[in-house]
């Protein structure tokens, strides 16, 4: 199968935007928050309530997910293209992502639609990915207005970023 055509075929699909957090002890043990983008993110039961996230093999986050402890996965808006692209490796000088910690077991992005705090429950193996499926332990909505002027998602399509419109 050509990877290329399947790429192009899978871009149609349109998906949400997230970024996934894990704290990890740095080389001098001191913790340190490492992030990803992820639009492959599924919910997959709600009793008990579990999500999913495919993360490539050869990523760090791989690894940081793999080493278990608690991670978190926050819902971007549309005016988040930057954060993506930060946590994407597209990192605009200057730019730093403001996060939410203290209270949290893992950082979670500010500003975002919503936030899911996890333990790992699995981890599957899928050809060059891995589908990590967390067990979600505390989670959160953006203290945002409904209606005219609530924030949208982040909406990722054929290789681009875009929001939502509701029809009708």
């Amino acid at each position: 199968m050509d990877a290329k055509r399947f790429k192009a075929v899978l871009g149609q699909f349109l998906s949400g935007v997230t970024v996934v957090t894990a704290v990890r002890p740095d080389e001098s043990g001191s913790p340190k928050l490492h992030g990803m983008t992820a639009s492959a993110f599924v919910s997959v039961s709600i009793d008990p309530p579990l999500v999913l996230v495919s993360v490539q093999k050869t990523s760090h986050m791989h690894a940081h997910l793999s080493a278990g402890g608690p991670f978190a996965i926050s819902l971007l808006s549309e005016a988040q293209a930057l954060v993506s692209n930060h946590f994407a490796g597209w990192k605009k000088e200057g730019f730093e992502p403001d996060v939410i910690g203290g209270t949290f077991r893992t950082p979670v992005i500010a500003g975002a639609l919503g936030w899911l705090d996890l333990d790992l429950h699995d981890a599957v193996s899928a050809g060059d990915h891995t589908l990590f499926i967390g067990r979600v332990v505390e989670l959160g909505l953006a203290d945002v207005p409904e209606g005219e002027g609530a924030l949208t998602p982040l909406a990722y399509w054929k290789g681009k970023y875009g929001g939502f419109t509701p029809a009708g």
